[in-house]
């Protein structure tokens, strides 16, 4: 034990030589002399940034946080109005009936929709004026088979959904 602490004792006193010190130059001479100009000084224009706008209509934007204040704006429908879909271009994709509700689920290249006791809302929770409807059942059934939609202009569109539309 000793012996390695001599040992390292050694090693450290011999690793530690002295580095010679190189000359520092002094340098001792007149200050030089700063020209200002003149001219007078112009500011840099600034560069305006374009603004991200999300083109996407259909869904949430991915960089925007959902915030409660935004929530409560799109379910009181303060936002722009509705878009009026063409019945046409609607599908309808599922049925929920309980106590409170008959909703219809629609979907289209626009977005998607509910009829939610007789008015149609759109993906925002805005009602979409102009277009009503209900829910179509199998006579002796409490099953829907599917929905109806009525435009203002009295043109309708039975909706079916897709197990139904087989039998």
């Amino acid at each position: 034990m000793k012996n390695k602490l001599i040992l390292f004792l050694l090693v450290i006193l011999f690793s530690c030589s002295r580095k010679e010190k190189l000359p520092v130059e002094k340098k001792v001479g007149a200050i030089k002399k700063i020209e200002v100009s003149s001219e007078p000084i112009t500011a840099v224009p600034m560069v305006e940034r374009k603004k991200y706008i999300y083109e996407g209509l259909i869904y949430r934007d991915p960089f925007i946080p959902v915030s409660p204040e935004k929530m409560a704006k799109a379910k009181l429908g303060l936002t722009k109005e509705a878009v009026v879909p063409g019945l046409g271009i609607l599908q309808i994709k599922g049925v929920i009936v309980d106590k409170k509700d008959k909703i219809a689920l629609f979907s289209s290249p626009i977005g998607s929709y509910l009829l939610v006791n007789g008015r149609l809302y759109d993906s925002q929770n805005r009602l979409v004026k102009g277009i009503t409807g209900r829910l179509l059942y199998k006579e002796g059934s409490a099953t829907p088979r599917g929905a109806i939609l009525v435009s203002e202009d009295n043109y309708y569109k039975e909706y079916y959904l897709p197990e139904e539309k087989n039998k």
